[in-house]
């Protein structure tokens, strides 16, 4: 049976490990929680920025509180660590050559992956630089273009050339490049902004979409009027009104067939729009640009009465007589996209019904031999990182289709991780968002510069701490269980199952490993706690005599940056998962002193947590005495409301040093 992924991982098309860099920022370690991030994504910089992140609408965390904050740790991370942090593959030479047509995020994401099978990769780009609609068409507010130039640099590092300012198809042929390379990958994107069949829509003051921003991103200023009304109601829609603000037009009027809750426009970037003074005017769908003397006066549009038939198809009805006039100078369209189909003529290639290119929605192969695709160009518009795994599946499939390994195969599906029952939520101590600081909509409309400003490090660990590490729960050895109970005692959550043995069902375990502390049988293993990494740090303090530190993930906000000692710090999911043997082996191990730092309640892992823990360190203490050792080396930092972490932790290691084992 597969391994079943967490939501987060699950819903985000490239299966970022969410789980794993969380965990790595929670720990302050940003070059381990980048290289995670980049692992199947060429491109963290920049979806560090726009991504829409489909992993926060399935994170579990969301049914205790709200959902982690993902895409904003995610940028943390990135800023922090920096892409000096990407490695360049070194690898042999396949003797094959494969071109691809498009240098956006699916054709880049494609070079980049059979660059690393060992395979010569030269991409044709039209435009003059390369980032397809991540340089085109996202405004630069939402993504500074700094960010894409490292993506892409460190892309092209594996060896990969482009061909920048050559449009296939004009510069030169399909059936050229596919006598010339071993494969072909077609990865054009949607080039074509989408009209409307109108009265007075052929007017010179009625704009497209993606001229309108490609204009706009690459440094010109498009020519409109001071009333400018966006028909649309999608993510590009908003795009396009917030742009035309910035240009300084005023105001601008999104109108779309959709009700609020229809609009295919994530929620957030219809608030932002408002925000900033957009209009909007919902339910209306228009029907005539109206032209008067040579010049654009207004829109005519009549109220919907549907968009979508019983069937869930787009096919609006209209209220008869029910009509809206709304004057404007200037009309933008962003009613969709499509393809350029111009490049493909005489290649046989063929498209489907929809005007896209016509291939196996698993391997991407076309209908001629040795072309292949990904991206928009044969899905339609979607999301970002949905053409990043297009791209990366495109590759898959070259990759084995220049193996001569007959027809390819497809990567098992895993299933992920069920709801998180309600029991288990409502016994998880609520903690606040740290939400992403954004500059006031009246400052940001001023001009072009980015207006989210990023989270601060103690917002960052601390909101990588409310992660539930779905999926690193405990796991019981059926063979050493003898249904004791004591699991089901020590859990917070009243997860385990004793039938016969015990069981934990991955749905409710938090991965505190509380129940493996104080197993008596040794029965629980559980994979967060990363055993085996603690025992090597134990063993390592032979001769060092420093004070050990063990901390739980509520405590990770860099305490010991502020101190000047010498000390070793050991990390767990929560200190009540914390074992007796490890305390002892410290100790064992030469170290001066152990402290083990308690949190208050409203920051804690669970409820009511450290009376077991309290228990465990009077044992210690008890087998300290029995041996000689002065129990007051072991000391339980739990400060009140008006004392201070570090002040504490300062006066402890004033008593180790007149204890002299400590200097």
């Amino acid at each position: 049976m597969n391994e079943l992924l967490p939501p987060c991982t699950h819903a985000c098309p490239v299966k970022t490990d969410v789980r794993g860099y969380l965990a790595a920022i929670a720990r302050q370690d940003y070059g381990e929680a980048y290289r995670l991030i980049r692992a199947n994504n060429p491109f963290p910089s920049v979806c560090a920025w726009v991504c829409p992140h489909p992993c926060e609408d399935h994170c579990r965390r969301g049914d205790v509180d709200a959902s982690l904050a993902i895409r904003s740790l995610k940028r943390f991370a990135v800023e922090k660590a920096g892409t000096d942090c990407a490695a360049v593959p070194h690898v042999r030479n396949s003797g094959k050559n494969i071109a691809i047509v498009g240098a956006g995020p699916s054709g880049l994401t494609a070079a980049y992956d059979l660059a690393g099978f060992g395979h010569r990769v030269l991409v044709y780009e039209r435009n003059h630089a390369p980032g397809g609609h991540f340089l085109t068409s996202l405004p630069i507010y939402r993504l500074p273009r700094e960010n894409l130039r490292k993506d892409v640099a460190a892309i092209l590092a594996a060896g990969i050339t482009v061909h920048t300012g050559v449009e296939v198809g004009r510069d030169v042929t399909l059936n050229a490049l596919r006598k010339e390379y071993d494969a072909v990958v077609i990865a054009a994107g949607l080039q074509e902004s989408k009209g409307l069949p109108l009265p007075g829509a052929g007017h010179p003051d009625v704009l497209k979409a993606l001229p309108f921003m490609r204009q706009a991103n690459l440094g010109g200023k498009p020519a409109i009027g001071s009333r400018v009304l966006v028909v649309g109601g999608g993510d590009v829609a908003m795009d396009v009104a917030r742009t035309a603000v910035r240009l300084g037009a005023g105001p601008v009027t999104a109108i779309c067939m959709e009700s609020r809750e229809e609009m295919p426009a994530h929620t957030w970037e219809v608030e932002e729009a408002l925000e900033e003074g957009i209009g909007l005017v919902n339910g209306y769908g228009p029907v005539e640009v109206v032209v008067e003397e040579g010049r654009i006066t207004g829109l005519k549009a009549q109220k919907v009465k549907s968009v979508f038939d019983s069937a869930g198809r787009f096919h609006p009805a209209y209220e008869p007589d029910a009509f809206l006039s709304m004057p404007c100078d200037t009309v933008i369209l962003a009613v969709g996209q499509g393809p350029d189909q111009e490049f493909i003529k005489g290649s046989g290639l063929e498209v489907n019904h929809r005007g896209f290119l016509a291939a196996d929605e698993t391997f991407l192969n076309t209908s001629v031999a040795g072309v292949f695709t990904c991206g928009e160009v044969v899905s339609g518009p979607g999301l970002a990182i949905a053409a990043i795994a297009s791209g990366h599946r495109a590759a898959g499939a070259v990759n084995q289709y220049l193996h001569g390994d007959g027809r390819v195969t497809a990567d098992a599906e895993q299933d992920a991780i069920g709801i998180l029952p309600g029991a288990v939520a409502g016994r998880v101590p609520q903690q606040n968002r740290g939400e992403m600081p954004v500059l006031p909509a009246a400052l940001r409309v001023k001009n072009f510069a980015p207006y989210e400003l990023g989270l601060n490090e103690k917002t960052a660990i601390i909101e990588a701490g409310r992660c539930l590490s779905c999926g690193l729960g405990a796991q019981v050895f059926a063979d050493k269980c003898v249904a004791c109970l004591t699991c089901l005692r020590v859990c917070p959550y009243e997860v385990p199952l004793v039938e016969g043995a015990a069981r934990m069902p991955a749905e409710g375990c938090q991965a505190c490993g509380i129940c493996a502390a104080y197993c008596p049988a040794g029965a629980i293993t559980v994979e967060n706690l990363y055993e085996q990494k603690i025992k090597e740090a134990l063993a390592d303090l032979q001769g060092k005599s420093p004070l050990v530190v063990f901390t739980g993930q509520e405590n990770s906000t860099g305490v010991l940056k502020s101190l000047d000692l010498k000390a070793v710090l050991i990390r767990v999911p929560t200190v009540s998962a914390l074992h007796l043997e490890w305390v002892l082996g410290a100790f064992e191990n030469g170290a001066a002193g152990v402290a083990v730092l308690g949190c208050r309640e409203s920051s804690s892992w669970h409820y009511g947590g450290d009376g077991a823990l309290k228990g465990l360190l009077a044992r210690a203490k008890g087998l300290m005495a029995a041996i000689g050792l002065d129990p007051e080396r072991l000391y339980y930092c739990l400060p009140e409301e008006d004392e201070d972490m570090v002040t504490l932790l300062k006066t402890f290691c004033r008593k180790l040093r007149l204890l002299n084992v400590y200097s």
